[in-house]
């Protein structure tokens, strides 16, 4: 169903590490989430479902010196497909635009090609690539790829 985008607090720490810990291997703790809210620069955003705001997914991005970066995105994955990572990646746009950000960057994993789409589609162009960066189950490593943005 439909959803909104809604600012995201410390108070929301421990649904967005319910969540994080849902989509990807290593979960970041309540308290992880807590104290990047509360650092300067840092910025978040939970996309809810508006019939009963169950929380669908959430974006964190930090800002600063002229750059953004994305820190982390995701969306349940009962809500994928629904425009929910592109609603908040539009949202992280637009405050980065706000608080006068020239270059968005941000890293994902080579094998996610949803997310790769959804940043391509957005104009994001890969820059780079990290080796090995993102850990996996059984001791697997993914190369991420380093995609950016001009604003």
């Amino acid at each position: 169903g439909p959803f909104e985008i809604i600012k995201a607090d410390c108070l929301h720490a421990q649904v967005l590490a319910e969540m994080h810990g849902e989509s990807f291997d290593e979960g970041w703790s309540a308290s992880s989430f807590a104290t990047t809210l509360g650092t300067p620069g840092s910025y978040g955003y939970i996309a809810v479902r508006s019939r009963d705001a169950e929380p669908l997914g959430f974006g964190l991005f930090r800002a600063g010196g002229g750059e953004s970066e994305v820190l982390s995105i995701a969306t349940r994955s009962h809500a994928r497909g629904a425009g929910v990572a592109k609603a908040l990646m539009q949202a992280a746009l637009a405050e980065a635009c706000r608080v006068g950000v020239q270059t968005f960057y941000l890293e994902v994993a080579v094998d996610n090609a949803a997310a790769i789409r959804l940043y391509d589609g957005l104009g994001f162009v890969e820059t780079g690539r990290r080796p090995g960066y993102y850990a996996r189950a059984h001791g697997l490593r993914v190369d991420a790829l380093i995609m950016a943005l001009d604003l």
